[in-house]
Parts: C-alpha cells; sequence; structure tokens
C-alpha cells in the first residue's frame, strides 16, 4: 500500500520503534533525568536573573507549586504535609510530572519526529508555555504570568529547556542502546 504525502512527511527514517510501552519506558527514564537536569537550573538561573535584572524578592518566598499540589491532594486523606515532608513531597510531584512527561514523549517522538527537532526545545518549551504559563496560574498554584518577575519566566524557560534537550538526547541514546539489544 503507497504511503499518502502526508505520511512520509511526518514519519522518521530512522529505524521503526515496535513497542510503544518500550518507548514509554525509555522516555520516562529520559524524562526523569531531564528533571534531575533542570531542577538546579530552576533556583540557579532565576537567582541569578533576578540579581541581574535588579529584582525584589518578587515572592520568591512563597510555597512553590509542585508542595501546594502535594498538599492539595494529601491534606484532605489525612496525610501531614508539613515542613521537611511537604518539601519531599514536593519534589515527588516534580519528579512524577517530569516522568510522566518523559513517558508521553517517548510515546510520541518516534511516531512524530518533528517533536525531537531542535534537540527537545520546542518540547521544553511548550511544557514551560502550557505548564507553568498557562495552567499553573489556571489552577491558582502560582500568580498569573503578568504578576511575576521577569527572571522567574526567563529561569523556567531556561530549566525547561534543560529538561527538553536533556529528555530527548537521553531518549535517543536509550532507544540507540535498545535498538542494538
Amino acid at each position: 500500500m503507497a504511503r499518502s504525502r502526508w505520511s512520509r512527511r511526518f514519519t522518521s527514517s530512522a529505524p521503526r520503534h515496535e513497542s510503544l510501552l518500550q518507548d514509554m519506558a525509555l522516555g520516562a527514564v529520559a524524562g526523569l533525568l531531564g528533571t534531575l537536569a533542570m531542577t538546579p537550573v530552576t533556583s540557579k538561573f532565576s537567582g541569578l536573573l533576578s540579581r541581574m535584572l535588579k529584582e525584589g524578592s518578587g515572592g520568591g518566598s512563597q510555597e512553590p507549586s509542585t508542595e501546594k499540589v502535594a498538599r492539595k491532594v494529601l491534606s484532605p486523606l489525612g496525610v501531614d504535609v508539613q515542613g521537611k515532608r511537604k518539601q519531599r513531597l514536593g519534589n515527588l510531584v516534580h519528579f512524577t510530572y517530569g516522568t510522566v512527561w518523559g513517558a508521553i514523549y517517548g510515546a510520541l517522538s518516534p511516531r512524530a519526529p518533528l517533536l525531537g527537532k531542535l534537540w527537545g526545545l520546542g518540547f521544553g518549551t511548550f511544557l514551560f508555555l502550557t505548564g507553568d504559563e498557562v495552567a499553573v496560574p489556571a489552577l491558582k498554584l502560582a500568580p498569573p504570568p503578568q504578576q511575576t518577575p521577569a527572571s522567574s519566566h526567563l529561569g523556567g524557560l531556561a530549566a525547561h529547556w534543560v529538561y527538553g534537550a536533556t529528555t530527548e538526547t537521553t531518549f535517543r541514546g536509550l532507544s540507540r542502546l535498545a535498538a542494538r539489544a
């Protein structure tokens, strides 16, 4: 059966990925590593930019959105979400979110090669815009974007670029290793 022009344009000439579950597992690992890589960038880069732009604290002491999610989900279940436990649960939310998006990336990337263009920077930008700029404020987990300091936006975008690039690079490498096995 002849493939349509659309099909040829949007499918990869790379080796075929037969197993969706394998691609999702590899993507989950890649997403976890991407989250590990982006985590220090979030605070370091935002802090550096804040000093460079001579911004005030701009609400930097407020509760992180991941900790708010942990508190809102677990407190009604009777789980004490305070102090160090709240910080650990917030980290769990962050790493789970990054791992799940990595699995989604693993499922989509081999089947939609445009997704992997720009070494994951487009993917990172997509997650930044839909997550940090739209969903998090819409869910009242953070102030609206116009009330957030520029350093937070730029730091968040940079961190998501690190996430996207790390996730893409790791996924490519793991896929090559899996193809050899």
